[in-house]
């Protein structure tokens, strides 16, 4: 048997410039705007206009020797071509379906729709289609105060001729949030059409831990009750034949570690939020994504063209591959018109001051 997951996959490395209460023009070729949003700790976050993507998101990080610097923490797309070709999807946001599409094609209360792949190349249409649309900026809140959250919401949509084999009206919106120890991600879907829609939600990060120019000394802990099992194109088994139960995952020493593996039945601290934790088992120091509800998938990069191993994709997604075809997950991805889907996940920093979750 053959545990789940989705073969996907650094940094932004372009300084921005001008006003960062407007769009600024991408360094990289100009292939697209980016919004700046910044922090009085020197957090900083910086978003692509086309697909809403983190390109660079930096937080204040202690260093071993006690030293405070701002550190990148996630492994964005580095040039004009990984940006222009979705290279690894790196943190993509997922909508309106997660992960893979058997076949590129799904029932939908009786109708049959067919798909194309979103990305050339792609064997079958792969973390929805948002990720290829341009976003716009619908509020912003710059943090006057460090214990305030800096915050932008960016939104899309289609109607129901926009996209082939999605005829359905939805709203789309991200919510970014950073702060001096985190960064706060919010997915939201209003349903604006006459009929129900399949809608599921999900993000694409790759968690770096500075001092690490790869995975393979820090160690993995996820707090899952079940591991999802899949056919050999990593599309989950039938029914409850997908899930294999498990006592939680690690602490997992990732060195000779490879995972393309999602999780199920995430156990939540006492604050609702499940976390997943990557970090460096001498110092403690790391990465807690955190999500509320859903699967998280989990890939060590091992396949990418590009600076594998450099970072750990940690996936959190509202739902199973595959859910548009699963009577089992009809409940998680039916939205009515009028409705709202809400996802929240996020990303903590770790072993940096008293109190820290881990």
């Amino acid at each position: 048997m053959t545990l789940s997951a989705t073969a996907c996959s650094n940094d932004f490395n372009g300084a921005t410039t001008g006003d960062p209460q407007s769009p600024v023009a991408h360094p990289l070729a100009g292939l697209a705007e980016v919004e700046r949003l910044t922090h009085p700790s020197g957090a900083e976050l910086v978003v692509a206009s086309h697909g809403g993507a983190v390109l660079r998101w930096r937080a204040p990080w202690r260093r071993p020797d006690g030293t405070i610097g701002v550190e990148d923490l996630v492994d964005g797309f580095a040039d004009a071509h990984e940006l222009a070709t979705y290279d690894a999807s790196r943190s993509a946001l997922m909508a309106p379906f997660v992960n893979r599409l058997a076949g590129g094609a799904y029932v939908f209360d009786g109708v049959a729709h067919a798909m194309a792949p979103v990305v050339a190349g792609e064997p079958v249409p792969m973390h929805g289609f948002v990720r290829a649309l341009d976003w716009v900026v619908v509020s912003r809140t710059e943090a006057a105060r460090a214990e305030d959250e800096s915050v932008v919401v960016l939104g899309t949509r289609v109607g129901t001729e926009d996209v082939a084999g999605y005829p359905f009206a939805v709203a789309f919106e991200v919510e970014y949030g950073i702060g001096p120890a985190g960064l706060r991600v919010e997915l939201r879907a209003t349903n604006t059409g006459q009929q129900d829609a399949p809608v599921a939600l999900g993000w694409h990060p790759y968690l770096r831990v500075p001092g690490h120019a790869r995975i393979d000394s820090l160690e993995l802990s996820v707090p899952a009750a079940r591991a999802v099992v899949t056919d050999p194109g990593l599309v989950p088994l039938p029914g409850a034949a997908a899930f294999a139960e498990i006592d939680g995952v690690g602490p997992l020493v990732l060195a000779g570690a490879r995972l393309d593996h999602a999780f199920a039945g995430l156990r939540p601290d006492v604050d609702g939020r499940a976390r997943t934790v990557v970090r460096d088992p001498r110092t403690g120091r790391g990465l807690a994504l955190w999500q509320r509800g859903g699967l998280v998938h989990v890939y060590t990069g091992d396949g990418l063209a590009r600076r594998g191993r450099a970072a750990l994709a940690v996936e959190p997604v509202s739902t199973l591959t595959n859910a548009f075809n699963r009577a089992d997950c009809e409940p998680d991805v039916r939205l009515a018109p009028g409705e709202t889907r809400r996802f929240e996940a996020g990303v903590e920093l770790l072993g940096q001051q008293v109190g820290d979750p881990a």
